[in-house]
């Protein structure tokens, strides 16, 4: 549904680049505090964004804690000894004895159970 308010306060946060060649910086500083966001614009593309200083330490510190999700001790230590068990259950592969192309020809044309391979898909990154 359309929602007026937000059109116009999304339009409303554009801002030329021609106000800051006129010297109205501390207005849209201003206004950035006092509305949360500004676009700037140059050619009628945007070139950045302004936001208070608040705003950008929310956004570092939510990235940071999607990206480096905070661990205790016991689920550092639970992770690492997942992980040793893997590695110690799970050989790695071993190299092809035979080429592709001479096993496509010793079998022949197969079908492909398209449900079968997404399946194996989705196996393979649990």
């Amino acid at each position: 549904m359309y929602d007026a308010l937000t059109a116009t306060k999304m339009l409303n946060s554009f801002v030329p680049i021609s106000r800051f060649n006129k010297g109205e910086a501390g207005k849209i500083i201003e206004e950035v505090k006092r509305d949360g966001i500004k676009v700037i614009v140059k050619n009628n593309a945007p070139e950045c964004v302004m936001i208070t200083v608040e705003a950008y330490d929310k956004l570092v510190q939510e990235s940071n804690r999607i990206v480096n999700p905070p661990q205790t001790l016991e689920q550092e230590k639970a992770r690492k000894e997942f992980i040793a068990r893997i590695r110690k259950n799970v050989a790695p592969p071993l190299p092809p004895t035979r080429k592709l192309k001479d096993v496509i020809e010793e079998v022949g044309p197969i079908d492909v159970d398209k449900d079968a391979v997404w399946e194996l898909r989705r196996m393979s990154m649990i």
